[in-house]
């Protein structure tokens, strides 16, 4: 499946059941060229109250507690599958539950009330400013704005990598660099960490940016995000002080193909 851009592997098994084995075999068959290629795996099983428990581990075979793409092709899947009734599953993520709507390929999520963004860390790298902003949602992110006419050519692949190790957020974050490109309307690349790379789209980064975005007087909600992909998301939230509530994530969720795996695929 993807989402906006974001491509993932599916399995109905509990991810919690997965071996150390298990978890090198999904980051093999995450690779590009030599495998399926993927930004990461969903592993949807019952949960409580028929409820869609999720479990998502990236590219590098590492369980992460959301995925926001992920979770918006998962609630798809489990419409469209028929493993829960209606077009309205909430889905439980290692983050929270996760309400969703399932318009079509359109799917929407709820997401819980969200931290203020952080305080702003010194960064560096060439055409950077100096400084960026902490955001948690669901997951750690970095965001950078830069200019709209220099965002396109941005060296991400370098410029990546060392903030997505940035020495004030132990846990690595998601890097997002940012531009306004039109009212209430952003651009947003991501390089993120897990697949170590920049991938096409990242929906709790865009969420992540809006938010920011919002607080440095920018844009209003709702924001259209553009992303690498050419994909446009909108987010939508309220603010009160210091809190941030009722974010919800629009976003396109496509089911590409189903195959039977052979031994092959995990081969190193």
């Amino acid at each position: 499946m993807a989402g906006g851009g974001n491509d993932f592997l599916v399995f109905e098994a509990d991810g919690r059941a997965l071996t150390d084995e298990d978890r090198r075999r999904v980051a093999l068959l995450c690779r590009r060229g030599l495998s399926v290629g993927a930004d990461g795996a969903l592993f949807l099983s019952g949960g409580e109250d028929s409820r869609i428990h999720l479990d998502y581990f990236n590219a590098d075979g590492g369980l992460a507690s959301f995925c926001a793409n992920g979770t918006r092709c998962a609630a798809r899947y489990a419409v469209s599958r028929r493993l829960v009734s209606g077009n309205a599953p909430v889905l439980e993520t290692g983050w929270a539950p996760i309400a969703a709507r399932v318009d079509g390929d359109s799917v929407s999520l709820s997401l819980p009330p969200l931290p203020k963004p952080g305080d702003r860390v010194a960064i560096s790298g060439d055409g950077l400013p100096a400084t960026g902003i902490a955001m948690h949602v669901g997951v750690p992110h970095l965001v950078v704005f830069v200019d709209a006419a220099s965002l396109p050519s941005l060296d991400v692949a370098r410029l990546g990598p060392p903030l997505r190790r940035h020495p004030l957020m132990p846990h690595g974050a998601n890097v997002n660099f940012v531009a306004l490109s039109g009212r209430d309307h952003l651009a947003v690349r991501t390089f993120e960490r897990g697949v170590e790379a920049e991938t096409l789209a990242c929906g709790s980064g865009v969420v992540a940016s809006a938010v920011v975005a919002s607080r440095e007087g920018l844009v209003s909600s709702p924001v259209t995000c553009e992303t690498r992909s050419g994909t446009r998301f909108t987010v939508a939230f309220s603010e009160d002080g210091d809190a941030v509530s009722g974010a919800v994530l629009t976003g396109d969720a496509r089911e590409i193909f189903t195959a039977e795996l052979t031994e092959d695929a995990w081969r190193p």
